[in-house]
Parts: structure tokens; C-alpha cells; sequence
């Protein structure tokens, strides 16, 4: 794989290599020192902004003209989506998580909180009851933020796809994005997704000749990994992997428009993401203060869903397009590519 590939590899895996990072005083694994279920919820509002982020982030780029190809056209591309997480998603309080275990916390941020994993590199030590007699026996120091904001200039996360477009039958695109399973690290990861693209305008009549393209599109993608969590807690004589699993399903519902002037075209859409997102931890752990080993504690599912709409534009210059758009939803996103299509 060359340097290029690595570097996007890496900006796919945002979400993916926080859980691989070997620093004692940032390891998510460490949450399980409060116990599965403050571990459960501590986790939640850790790993949501990252992961509602990569799931809208990875529904952009899927189109740069509602007009289809013809019979056998097809266009191979590369998008860069930066998605701006709201900053309120920097920090969260584990104060209203309803913590059992956790009797408290002291937080080096300014307001007092937790970061989340996209918030800034504040220090979060918790307070543990692991024997549940009132009394704080233990602590622990929670998984810093990554620090976004400062480490790449954006509120947000990077979702780049790489894709391929066909036209198959009658003005209809079959799109495809696809990665194999690659390893870094500690963590492997693959990535594939599919979308049609359909132009509606053929349908209608009385706008059949009407300068303009109108398609409507549906797309689906899926992220699938997993991470190596060895290292902090034994696995006490158990010869399962210690490992947290990952999937991420996203689709996408939308109507769109083009129009094309000389070597612009001009696009929106209107539509609605639906994300879906689930993560297991498995595996034995022995934690300090517990009497038994906690066997697969974690199971998180994660679901949101919002409207978008979106305007862009596309710069072709012969078979070679340059492409830009903003797309306004929950987790609004920055949207350029390049690519080369054939009709």
C-alpha cells in the first residue's frame, strides 16, 4: 500500500485508532474500572460525536450531477468530507448519566466536564465504589479527547470515499465504494457501499425537455472492524482475544437536481441520512476491586437520523472534474473531490 493510501486509511479509522492507543492515561478500556454498567454509559457519551460524525460524513460524495450515464458511461472519484461537529459534542456530564459505581470526578476542562473523544485533551479522573459500601476505593483516569479543534483546524471528523459510478439500463448509475480489509496497528478495518442513482425526469411529463436533470438517489454504506484491547486488564486465563468490534451502517434517501452551463454544473439535493451504529467489547476482564471477571461487558447501539439539503458545484475540465458542496444537516459537512468520468 503506498504513502497516499496510508494516510487515507488513516483518516477512515478516526473513530477506530482512539481504541488502539497504547497510553495508559488515554485507553478506553479503562472505563471498565467502573464497572459494566457506568462503563456502558461512560463509553456512549465518550464514542457518540465520533461516531454520528463518521456515519453523516461518509453519506457525502456520492453525487456531482443529477444526470446519469449512458449505457456503460462511468466516472471514478475521490472525496474529502469534513464534517463539523457542534461544539456542544466537545464535552459531555457524567454527572446526568445516572452513574452508579462513579461516585465522581475532577476534570481539568474549564467547565468542569468530561471530553469526548473529538473534545480537547483535558484529564478526567473518576471516583469508583467498586464494593458498593459508600466509600470511594479506588480511582481512574478516563480516555483524554483527541483534540480536533487544534490537531487538523476543524470542529469535526474526516470521512474521505473513494468510488466508482456505471450506468447500467434507461438513465440509471450503480455506485460502488469499496476497501478491503487493511490492518494498522492494532486495528483492521474494511469499508463498502452501494447507491443507485435514477434520472425521474424521464417519467414526468410536460418537463421531459426542460434544461435541467433530476434524479433521485439511494445510498448505503457500512464501515465493519475491529480493535486489539490487550494490555490493560488481564484476561484472566480466558483465551478469547480482548478486542472491541465495530459497525457502522448509513443510508441515504434524496431527490436531486443539476444544471449544467458550458463547464459548470450547478447541483443540490434534498433528502434524509438515517445512521445506525453498534459496538461490542468482548472478550475476559479482570478489573481490580471486582470479584469476577467481566465477560463481553459491552454492547452499545447507536441510531440517529436527520434531514439534509445540499448545493454544490462542478468544475469539468474535459474528462476531469473538480467538485465542492455544502451539505446542511445535524452534523453539517465540507464536501470536495476529483475525479474523471466518461459518459
Amino acid at each position: 500500500m503506498n504513502s497516499f493510501m496510508k494516510r487515507l486509511l488513516l483518516c477512515i479509522m478516526v473513530f477506530a485508532t482512539i481504541c488502539a492507543q497504547a497510553q495508559d492515561e488515554n485507553d478506553i478500556v479503562n472505563f471498565l474500572a467502573a464497572g459494566k454498567n457506568d462503563a456502558s454509559k461512560l463509553m456512549r457519551a465518550y464514542l457518540t460525536p465520533a461516531i454520528e460524525g463518521l456515519s453523516y460524513g461518509f453519506n457525502g460524495g456520492w453525487y456531482t450531477t443529477a444526470k446519469a450515464h449512458k449505457t456503460f458511461g462511468f466516472d471514478i472519484g475521490i472525496s474529502f468530507n469534513a464534517v463539523f461537529v457542534p461544539t456542544s459534542k466537545n464535552y459531555f456530564n457524567p454527572n446526568g448519566l445516572q452513574l452508579e459505581t462513579v461516585t465522581g470526578f475532577t476534570s481539568t476542562a474549564p467547565n468542569g466536564q468530561a471530553p469526548t473523544i473529538l473534545g480537547p485533551d483535558d484529564k478526567t479522573t473518576y471516583s469508583v465504589d467498586a464494593d458498593d459500601n459508600g466509600v470511594p476505593d479506588a480511582t481512574f483516569q478516563g480516555p483524554r479527547g483527541l483534540d480536533f479543534k487544534d490537531n487538523i483546524k476543524i470542529n469535526g471528523v474526516l470521512a474521505p470515499t473513494a468510488q466508482v459510478g456505471l450506468g447500467i439500463y434507461k438513465n440509471t448509475d450503480l455506485k460502488i465504494r469499496w476497501m478491503p480489509e487493511v490492518e494498522y496497528g492494532s486495528t483492521k478495518v474494511k469499508l463498502l457501499g452501494f447507491g443507485v442513482m435514477h434520472d425521474i425526469k424521464q417519467h414526468i411529463r410536460g418537463i421531459k425537455v426542460l434544461p435541467f436533470d433530476l434524479s433521485v438517489l439511494v445510498a448505503f454504506t457500512s464501515i465493519k472492524g475491529s480493535t486489539a484491547l490487550a494490555g490493560t486488564f488481564s484476561p484472566g486465563g480466558d483465551t478469547r482475544p480482548q478486542i472491541m468490534d465495530y459497525d457502522m451502517d448509513a443510508w441515504l434517501f434524496e431527490a436531486l437536481i443539476s444544471k449544467k452551463l458550458a463547464m459548470f454544473t450547478f447541483y443540490g439535493g434534498f433528502g434524509y441520512n438515517t445512521i445506525k451504529a453498534k459496538s461490542d467489547v468482548t472478550g475476559s476482564y479482570v478489573v481490580p476491586g471486582y470479584p469476577t471477571a467481566f465477560k463481553d461487558p459491552i454492547s452499545l447501539n447507536f441510531k440517529n437520523n436527520s434531514m439534509r439539503l445540499n448545493a454544490g458545484m462542478r468544475i469539468s475540465l474535459g474528462p476531469v472534474y473538480i467538485n465542492g458542496e455544502y451539505i446542511l444537516q445535524e452534523y453539517s459537512t465540507l464536501s470536495v473531490g476529483l475525479g474523471v468520468t466518461v459518459r
